[in-house]
């Protein structure tokens, strides 16, 4: 009897070992497949749902180089295994364009080294998957291209960028996606202060007061564009002549000589982009002596002056030096103190770390500078 009781007592004991062990380990697992089972959802540029199933340490870029500047204005661009051609002309020391993405190819040099997956329109599907990316960058406008790529090869495709020059959306986005949460609000509370110093002012002046600016895009003889929408310039206190009729196009479009001249801006802005003389690309002085164009305000006040503007994407940074810019060339009676490459230097060392980034740009494309 004695020997049956100690047998029983053992097995009780036994039997409630096990039992707190499994428990235990069931936790253990449950607690395993709880992590598992939580994504990073983002609702990205494009308004669509995307999933990730942690922070993204490998991404391959098929924008117009707006996801590879956004990688690097948050200390991200270690992230970045893969990028388009069009990305890549950015970090080409000999390119055409070397000056006018100047900014990009001092901050992170190295990302020229990085894997060329081809045009970002038909990319070379076979070399993305070889670089293994956990989300893959596309444009903002190419929705239904994000969705057929990641059905087709089953990896997160998010839209990045948007349609203006102060997108905040883009660094809250791609900042959720590499983690970066905290220094993507840093630059967006950062931007609206420093707007709001010229903001303050040019809230007040009457539309009727407003100087009327045109802005000429890509300046191509024989072909003048101009583009509706540029924030810099109504923030700067600027009407936009391109901006005010019935219908605006979409993005950049043509017009005609002869619709700038009715326009009759006080101001013209010519996109520059580089110092060089352009074959087939308009200067300052021939915008000056066109037989149609000198019948405007604008030249009769020698008012035409160069703007970096946008070019393959918008870059808040670049485009926030805009906004005080223009208004010192706009209204200088209203900023006597601004001191326009001061603000600049210290607007692109925010976002991008490094002194000087503002006077060396301002430089190598030829943009106004005050005496």
């Amino acid at each position: 009897m004695k020997y049956f009781k100690n047998c029983l007592v053992i097995l009780l004991i036994s039997v409630s070992i096990f039992n707190l062990t499994g428990c235990d380990g069931d936790k253990e697992m449950i607690g395993r497949t709880s992590d598992l089972d939580e994504t990073i959802k983002i609702v990205d540029c494009a308004g669509r749902q995307v999933e990730l199933k942690e922070e993204a340490e490998r991404i391959v870029d098929l924008t117009f180089l707006e996801g590879v500047r956004t990688l690097i204005e948050l200390g991200a661009q270690n992230h970045l295994v893969g990028m388009s051609d069009m990305d890549h002309q950015a970090f080409n020391p000999n390119g055409v364009l070397k000056n006018y993405y100047i900014i990009v190819s001092q901050v992170a040099p190295e990302l020229i080294n990085i894997a060329n997956v081809g045009s970002h329109e038909e990319p070379n599907i076979e070399k993305i998957m070889s670089l293994n990316p956990d989300v893959i960058f596309v444009e903002w406008s190419r929705q239904d291209y994000a969705d057929t790529l990641q059905n087709q090869i089953n990896i997160p495709v998010v839209c990045v960028g948007g349609y203006g020059s102060f997108n905040y959306e883009i660094f809250s986005v791609v900042g959720k996606i590499v983690g970066k949460e905290e220094r993507a609000e840093e630059l967006i509370s950062f931007t609206k202060s420093k707007i709001k110093a010229v903001t303050d002012i040019t809230k007040d002046i009457s539309k009727e007061e407003k100087k009327k600016i045109y802005y000429w895009v890509r300046p191509y003889i024989g072909d003048p564009r101009t583009n509706g929408r540029y924030e810099a310039f109504e923030l700067a206190g600027g009407r936009n002549v391109a901006a005010e009729g019935d219908t605006i196009p979409y993005g950049v479009y043509k017009v005609t000589k002869e619709q700038i001249a009715a326009w009759n801006p006080e101001y013209i802005f010519r996109h520059s982009a580089f110092l060089e003389d352009i074959e087939g690309w308009h200067t300052i002085d021939t915008i000056k002596k066109d037989a149609v164009i000198r019948s405007t305000k604008a030249v009769s006040n020698n008012n035409v002056f160069p703007t970096k503007g946008h070019m393959r994407g918008w870059d808040i940074a670049t485009e926030s030096t805009e906004v005080f810019y223009l208004a010192k060339i706009l209204y200088p009676e209203k900023f006597p103190n601004l001191d326009v490459e001061l603000v600049g230097n210290e607007i692109l060392e925010k976002f991008y770390g490094i002194k000087g980034l503002y006077t060396d740009m301002s430089n190598k494309i030829g943009l106004y500078q005050w005496k």
